[in-house]
């Protein structure tokens, strides 16, 4: 198929000057609040972005009534964005000079924070100025909605529905609840925002600064993980903290159509929903059944503080945020449940990493049908989900997700292993807390740069759901 290079790059120059808009916010707060101490870090940043930038539109511009992208297309449009922003987004961690760090490692933090990974190269994050903080935190924005909301809002605009991009980025392909993607786009960033803003006024009222209860709303709600603070979350040892970032982890967990389709006909769309349904059921039972059983063994003796700290243990695993709230001084059985949740992720069309809850239960329908179907075999039974036929495609495709999650798990681990002194089981664990945009902490300053390159590839890997990475390296898909 031939594909459309001109306007890829053309809708390329114009990210990388968005990107550059995007520094402004860290500079001005900088200028305004900390005496201009980043300008030297984020002016030449900008400069560069808007020269590429430009260069790049002027060089590719075109009568975009004359042409059009391709739902082929938008493979290659969707990857390139990712991997661009993550350049670009590095070059304020390079040019900050407090903390040295080479240029993989600045883009390794860039691609965590766009990637929603939540991993850090900086060992004391509390050293860092406020700009470079916040800058973090716009990351995180980005990587949740930025890209796709500018994605679809620039591809009608370019005579093209959108649509595709936006099931890439959230790989939800059953549900559309409007018909322009625009609309989508907009209500995405609106809704986005308010969510944001509610949560951050909630911490503010819960005993954080202004500063810090921003960057945590958009930490939790982007399942990414950052923290202004080295020790993360269980810096603040407040309870109420605790559960208000645990529900807005959930959120940020639970596909953002149905948060749209809530604020348009009200909370009983969540109940409506199989998936959505399922995830609340999963993290009831997981925070239900052990504190039940730690109250009757421990006769009682449960402080509220080990409650929301456990609760914010669940949602922050099974929304792939990466926050924690203790030592790690919990028994194995907890730790099994833990890691189980955070490798099933959350919902489809959410920030949230894993393998989504979408998937695991349409393997049990199909699971489920085969077995009816072994056992009747003559009975004409089909699979359905969300009311509808679970076709021979859909079955196809997350199959075809599993064996390359598997594939690219195996060779990841390997090439880790092989480019760094860590042995299986820290290879393991460091490439799981990539691929699955976990976050867990794996001492990544220690890992050398052939390994950390393996973990930027297996991050952006994972947040584009694996496949659009491998169609565009197919011969087919660059065959006229």
């Amino acid at each position: 198929m031939k594909v459309n290079l001109r306007a890829i790059l053309f809708i390329v120059g114009i990210i990388i000057c968005g990107i550059a808009g995007a520094m402004l916010g860290p500079l001005f707060f900088d200028i305004l609040r900390c005496g201009g101490r980043c300008s030297r870090v984020f002016i030449p940043s900008g400069l560069i972005c808007i020269f590429v930038g430009v260069s790049t539109i002027i060089t590719y511009r075109f009568d975009t009534k004359s042409f059009s992208i391709s739902r082929s297309d938008t493979f290659l449009l969707v990857v390139t964005l990712w991997i661009i922003v993550s350049i670009f987004g590095a070059l304020p961690f390079y040019f900050y000079h407090g903390t040295e760090l080479t240029f993989i490692q600045s883009l390794f933090e860039s691609v965590s924070g766009i990637t929603t990974t939540g991993v850090t190269v900086y060992p004391d994050v509390e050293s860092l100025p406020r700009a470079i903080h916040l800058w973090r935190f716009i990351l995180h924005f980005i990587g949740g909605v930025g890209i796709v909301a500018i994605g679809i809002v620039i591809l009608p605009a370019m005579r093209v529905g959108g649509m595709q991009l936006f099931s890439l980025e959230n790989s939800d392909k059953t549900q559309k609840i409007l018909p322009r993607a625009s609309q989508i786009a907009g209500l995405f960033v609106v809704v986005y925002c308010l969510i944001v803003l509610f949560f951050a006024v909630l911490l503010k009222l819960s005993g954080m600064t202004a500063f810090d209860s921003l960057c945590h709303s958009i930490s939790a709600i982007s399942t990414g993980g950052f923290s202004t603070k080295t020790s993360g979350i269980v810096f603040f040892k407040n309870p109420q903290i605790f559960l208000i970032v645990s529900l807005a982890m959930f959120v940020g967990g639970i596909s953002f159509i149905e948060i749209i389709k809530c604020f348009k006909f009200g909370f009983g769309v969540f109940f409506k929903n199989q998936q959505t349904l399922c995830y609340l059921k999963i993290v009831l039972i997981s925070i239900i059944l052990p504190l039940v059983f730690v109250f009757v063994t421990e006769k009682g003796r449960v402080s509220m503080s080990h409650v929301s700290g456990y609760v914010l243990r669940v949602v922050s695993s099974i929304s792939t945020t990466g926050f924690d709230s203790d030592d790690g001084s919990i028994g194995m059985a907890l730790k099994v449940l833990l890691f189980t949740l955070a490798i099933i992720g959350g919902c489809s069309g959410s920030t949230s990493g894993g393998i989504k809850i979408f998937r695991i239960q349409v393997l049990f329908r199909v699971l489920k049908h085969h077995i009816a179907q072994t056992i009747s075999p003559y009975e004409i039974k089909s699979s359905t989900y969300q009311g509808q036929k679970i076709s021979d495609s859909l079955v196809t495709s997350v199959i075809s997700f599993f064996s390359v999650l598997a594939m690219v798990f195996i060779v990841s681990v390997v090439l880790v292993s092989l480019g760094s002194e860590l042995d299986e089981i820290k290879s393991c664990k460091a490439v799981v807390s990539c691929l699955f945009n976990l976050g867990y902490d794996i001492n990544i300053v220690q890992i050398p740069p052939i390994a950390k390159i393996i973990l930027i590839i297996d991050m952006i890997i994972g947040r584009l759901e694996i496949i659009p990475i491998f169609i565009i390296f197919t011969h087919g898909y660059w065959k006229k």
